[in-house]
């Protein structure tokens, strides 16, 4: 059990770091209604979270191989819950937004390019199951934290909430933190001058993996944006809609717990496996178009929720099977700016889309298409070499 102490570490980081975007909706009407202006104004602040990772995620993955881990995850945790204590004093709306963009730069110092980072290095040859335990922690974060808030937010207003919760966030990760992640990575840093990093660059496999994550992550956002609305318009009630999320939300947890148990023992075919999720995906969208009863949607919300939550893992894993692992955090923070431009464009287009139907149906039609470009994207990689072994009968080392 001690050895998987640094893995339940990382998932309490992702859970309470990541896991906590599915409470910003909880913060949505009282803020609006405090500083006076509309929702659209408050629901431009997610795009913090997209702007601020793409722009300083390569610093800091190449941070992450070079000094402690554990040192920039504390830094991260402090200053992204100083962020939200801010938050929950300030008189104006911009102060508001500048504490924001502080929570948003110490999740990129706790999240994923950093722990998902640490666990290939400190779990060789057990990567899956460490990465899809560590994801595990948003299922379960998105499974109480929301009656927690909520709970929170009626006993003592907004304002007081944010502050209780930042505060006893605070102390629980650095505990956990400081118990679970070591002070050194056991991998020591390779050789990283502007000539290996430019190297990086021209591998193909850099911009395959980063295009197909960057696609697949985002339509798994988008699933998010527009199931609501979709069950609702559907004819579905607002309490059907709700079950089938949390359906889906336990597939989300299956999917990572099958990565965890398959990932490792398959790992030679890596990207066959990514591609498998993809493809499951794009079906289980493709099954929710055309699904007349809730007795259709259950099975593909299932689908999507399942193959969604399996694929969290897979852009480390698929980057620890063609890159070296002591450089492992410089790839996964290179590849982060190719999530933008589909962050950017992706939710305002469902948006337009929607009002110009009145409907969802084109835009999960496109989802499906992104899902099997993606899919080709990663089949197009080269084959590892020990899934080049494999494939000749030869044992792998």
């Amino acid at each position: 059990m001690r050895q998987w102490l640094p893995a339940i570490s990382a998932m309490a980081c992702l859970g309470f770091g990541v896991g906590l975007l599915g409470i910003y909706g909880f913060f949505v009407e009282p803020l609006s209604r405090e500083f006076g202006v509309g929702a659209a104004t408050i629901n431009i602040g997610p795009v913090a979270l997209l702007l601020v990772p793409a722009l300083v995620a390569p610093a800091v993955g190449r941070l992450a191989d070079r000094v402690s881990i554990r040192r920039i995850a504390l830094a991260g945790i402090s200053c992204a819950m100083l962020s939200l204590c801010f938050i929950s004093v300030v008189p104006s709306l911009w102060l508001a937004a500048l504490g924001f963009l502080g929570f948003a730069l110490g999740l990129t110092l706790y999240g994923p390019v950093v722990i998902n980072g640490l666990l290939v290095k400190i779990y060789p040859g057990r990567e899956a199951r460490a990465l899809a335990l560590a994801a595990m922690g948003i299922s379960v974060a998105s499974m109480f934290l929301p009656s927690l808030v909520g709970a929170l937010m009626a006993a003592f207003g907004w304002r007081d909430a944010l502050l209780y919760l930042a505060l006893g966030l605070w102390l629980t990760l650095w505990l956990l933190v400081l118990a679970g992640i070591p002070a050194t990575t056991g991998v020591a840093p390779a050789q990283a001058g502007g000539r290996a990093e430019s190297s990086l660059y021209r591998r193909p496999a850099f911009w395959l993996i980063g295009l197909c994550v960057a696609m697949a992550l985002n339509v798994s956002l988008l699933v998010g944006i527009c199931y609501p609305p979709h069950f609702v318009q559907s004819g579905y009630t607002v309490a059907e809609a709700g079950l089938f999320l949390s359906m889906g939300g336990l597939g989300g947890l299956a999917g990572k717990a099958g990565i965890a148990w398959l990932g490792d023992a398959g790992r030679a075919y890596a990207r066959w496996i990514a591609a498998a999720l993809l493809l499951v995906e794009a079906g289980g969208i493709c099954l929710l178009l055309v699904a007349g009863s809730s007795a259709a949607v259950f099975p593909a919300v299932c689908m999507i929720g399942f193959a969604a939550g399996g694929f969290i893992p897979m852009h480390p894993y698929l980057n620890s099977r063609y890159f070296d692992a002591a450089n492992i955090g410089h790839v996964n923070g290179a590849q982060a700016p190719l999530f933008l431009p589909f962050g950017l464009v992706g939710a305002p287009l469902a948006g337009y889309a929607y009002d110009t139907l009145g409907n969802y149906e084109l835009v999960f039609m496109c989802m499906a298409v992104a899902l099997l470009l993606a899919a080709g994207l990663v089949l197009a990689l080269p084959p590892t070499r020990r899934e080049t072994r494999s494939a000749a009968g030869v044992s792998a080392p």
